[in-house]
């Protein structure tokens, strides 16, 4: 996968640190970026907190945050970004929360997922609507991460 090689070379040619929070994509963004040898150099790990409580408790997001916005929101995805990276002391932390169906959650489209990017400098968020199978929206929003992070470092 050309993603993950991408995000490979990046790292480790420059020295940087990666960590996750991820929610709806459960852990494949860590499995992924261990599909290749030599991940430990750069990539310290991963938090999967799918459950609400969990983001509050684990990754420490305020409450008034998913009160205001839902769990599946952009300002909740920032959130779990910028504290994984604070939590594990990383120059980047990425986070994934959405709906990948079948049902609509928090009254949200199906397939919707947010992606936080986090480095000491800047927090953003991109959104992305896929259309597949829960399986498929899955997949392609792991990769979607993979692809985000190559382009955020860059």
């Amino acid at each position: 996968m050309e993603q993950v090689a991408r995000v490979h070379n990046l790292f480790k040619s420059r020295g940087l640190t990666l960590s996750v929070a991820e929610s709806c994509t459960g852990g494949l963004i860590a499995h992924l970026i261990t599909i290749l040898p030599g991940a430990s150099k750069f990539f310290y790990g991963g938090i999967i907190t799918y459950f609400t409580e969990c983001k509050v408790k684990v990754l420490g997001v305020r409450r008034e945050t998913i009160k205001k916005n839902g769990v599946v929101s952009a300002d909740t995805a920032m959130e779990m970004a910028w504290r994984v990276r604070e939590i594990m002391n990383t120059d980047l932390g990425v986070s994934t929360t959405g709906n990948l169906g079948p049902e609509a959650l928090e009254g949200k489209d199906i397939g919707l997922v947010y992606f936080g990017l986090s480095s000491r400098s800047k927090t953003i968020c991109r959104k992305k609507i896929f259309s597949g199978s829960r399986e498929e929206n899955k997949e392609e929003a792991a990769l979607y991460a993979l692809e985000l992070i190559g382009d955020f470092m860059a």
